[in-house]
């Protein structure tokens, strides 16, 4: 059962960063995109270049390299999405070794080569009530963090 839930959430966060992966902020920090690919409007925005502090982040390590190039709440579904542009595979791979020293244990890790150009890499971690998708691939790194009451 965690191993489907594992890959569920894995392929979960990989859709959402490559539906979302052509849209542009508006001035309003709405993301504003005319193909039909506008994020919903009840998505809460988070302030990019900074690591956000929130109630999905509070528990868990910032990042010591990256730049938080897009990331919201979902108010509806209860996460938050971010992501980070200047991560290197070695960086994603440290990341998730500080996650894992602050308790968060691996549920699945999923590694696939594409096209000889670059991997794709997935791992899901979990952590008393917070779970936490991370998908890196081609420098770009997103997380995907879930608070289970």
């Amino acid at each position: 059962m965690k191993k489907a839930c594992g890959v569920f959430l894995v392929a979960m966060l990989i859709a959402l960063m490559t539906a979302c992966g052509n849209t542009s902020l508006s001035d309003n920090g709405v993301n504003a995109d005319h193909s039909g690919n506008a994020l919903p409007e009840n998505f809460v925005m988070l302030d990019t270049e900074e690591w956000p502090e929130n109630e999905y982040t509070a528990n868990i390590p910032q990042p010591e390299s990256g730049t938080l190039l897009r990331g919201w709440i979902d108010p509806d579904k209860e996460y938050c999405h971010l992501e980070l542009s200047d991560m290197t595979q070695f960086k994603s791979e440290q990341y998730i070794k500080a996650l894992k020293e602050s308790g968060f244990s691996e549920v699945e890790m999923v590694s696939e080569e594409i096209n000889d150009d670059y991997i794709s890499v997935g791992t899901l971690l979990t952590k008393d009530n917070t779970t936490i998708s991370i998908s890196y691939t081609d420098d770009l790194f997103g997380m995907y963090i879930k608070n289970e009451q």
